[in-house]
């Protein structure tokens, strides 16, 4: 049975890594740009820092959080193109929306993953407060 959490774990981070790979990335269009290894050194490190310290679940919350980004970048285009009335080229075209873009992806994740350590770590002292 101790099999069973190490393909949990392979699984579990194999799709955290991908998530974060393609959310961050989704600006760097093809071909493939220098670009796109920001996202991928990103994605491992905080990865391998979730693993090391047993927080995936806060990783999780930061991946979600990611991808809520990456849809509110894709409404903000469409609302947009409807108010501008007119063809808006992509961000991934325009090259310095595609790095600040990518970037502020990365930020995103970054820091909805540092708040939840944080955020476990004040709620845990708490409650070893009161017990």
């Amino acid at each position: 049975m101790s099999t069973l959490p190490s393909i949990r774990l392979t699984v579990t981070t194999f799709v955290y890594f991908t998530a974060i790979s393609l959310g961050a990335g989704i600006l760097v269009v093809n071909p493939a740009r220098f670009l796109l290894i920001v996202p991928l050194i990103t994605g491992a490190i905080l990865l391998g820092h979730a693993v090391k310290t047993a927080n995936l679940n806060k990783l999780g919350y930061a991946t979600m959080w990611l991808w809520a980004g990456v849809i509110a970048l894709v409404v903000i285009g469409a609302v947009a193109e409807i108010v501008l009335q007119a063809d808006v080229p992509p961000l991934a075209e325009i090259p310095v929306a595609r790095v600040l873009g990518t970037f502020s992806l990365i930020a995103i994740v970054v820091a909805a993953y540092i708040h939840g350590i944080q955020r476990a770590t004040i709620e845990g002292s708490q409650r070893s407060i009161t017990t």
